[in-house]
């Protein structure tokens, strides 16, 4: 039997009605918004974006483990380094050690390094015979390192360069040069996955100091490479290659270690220990075989102010878009 479909009028114009309201209601939210004053609109999106940026996932624990083993990484630092000698070239049964204090303040791609070596060295006494040795314990020349990375922050390797000097602060003449030295500096490093690799080469001549001390000019590289294992440890190999050019002489060691790198919300602890073997050396008093050990402290600071700075660029980029859609319409 045919039925008239005139009761299911009133909840088709019902529905109609509705749907015309959520679109009165739309577009009075949305004259109000326009009618907002601008700082407001900015201060919203502004809370947006920063939302947005809070939300992205955090670095991965590759990333972190490269990060902690990286000399152009934009954290502050203290490290902690030790070589001990037990074995010094042309020096029999003598055994040296050097411990580096050294502290990493970046400011924006500004990265200057500090550095204060405490020594203990053997120092001949030709009063002697045969030649005998007394150790000599003191602070040895401070050097200062100031690199400025020079490649974009995209860039899958980074590379930073920058003048260098060595003051003659040594506390005895033994553990120091007695000159001002100066030159230059530069730093590569890349990274991808469980691998980084990078090379540091500076170059420094002295330009004034004790005249009786002998004239500087040496040349220095160290290669270093990180093979992560997982869990924050890794294999590593970071030997320092010395070239004296003024009175000819070398040193080309090689080192293999393992590390540690201890991952918490506001510091990171690296701690490592490598073995370095000389495979080619001339010059009497430099190690023929040496233990590299020691620890670094990065202090994960001013993560806040990054975010906010790129949440401001964002909120500019935005403006920019709105008012060039502004002036097409």
């Amino acid at each position: 039997m045919y039925r008239p479909m005139t009761a299911a009028l009133p909840s088709f114009k019902c529905q109609w009605l509705v749907c015309g309201a959520m679109v009165l209601a739309a577009w009075s939210a949305s004259i109000a918004f326009a009618e907002e004053p601008v700082e407001k609109k900015e201060e919203v999106a502004a809370e947006v974006v920063e939302e947005v940026i809070d939300a992205q996932p955090s670095e991965s624990e590759q990333d972190q483990v490269n990060k902690a083993n990286n000399p152009l990484a934009d954290l502050m630092a203290v490290n902690l380094h030790n070589y001990y000698s037990p074995k010094l070239n042309g020096v029999p049964d003598e055994s040296a050690n050097t411990m580096w204090l050294r502290t990493v303040t970046p400011y924006w791609r500004l990265i200057p390094r500090v550095s204060l070596p405490i020594q203990v060295a053997p120092v001949a006494d030709t009063s002697t015979t045969p030649t005998t040795y007394n150790a000599v314990t003191g602070i040895g020349d401070l050097n200062v390192f100031a690199t400025f990375v020079v490649t974009p922050d995209e860039s899958p390797a980074m590379v930073g360069i920058g003048p260098i000097y060595t003051a003659p602060t040594a506390s005895n003449d033994a553990l120091g040069a007695g000159k001002h030295q100066i030159g230059l500096a530069g730093l590569t490093v890349w990274s991808k996955g469980i691998l980084l690799l990078g090379a540091l080469v500076n170059y420094q001549i002295g330009v004034g100091g004790d005249s009786n001390k002998p004239r500087t000019q040496y040349i220095g590289a160290q290669p270093f490479m990180m093979l992560q294992l997982g869990k924050g440890y890794y294999l590593r190999s970071s030997p320092i290659w010395y070239f004296n050019i003024e009175d000819p002489g070398y040193n080309v060691p090689f080192g293999l270690g393992a590390g540690k790198a201890i991952i918490t919300d506001k510091v990171v602890y690296n701690l490592f220990m490598e073995p370095q073997f000389s495979i080619a050396i001339r010059g009497v008093g430099l190690p023929a075989v040496q233990i590299f050990a020691g620890i670094n402290l990065q202090f994960k600071t001013g993560g806040k102010e990054k975010k906010s700075a790129q949440a401001g660029r964002l909120v500019n980029q935005l403006r920019a878009e709105h008012s060039m859609r502004a002036q097409m319409q």
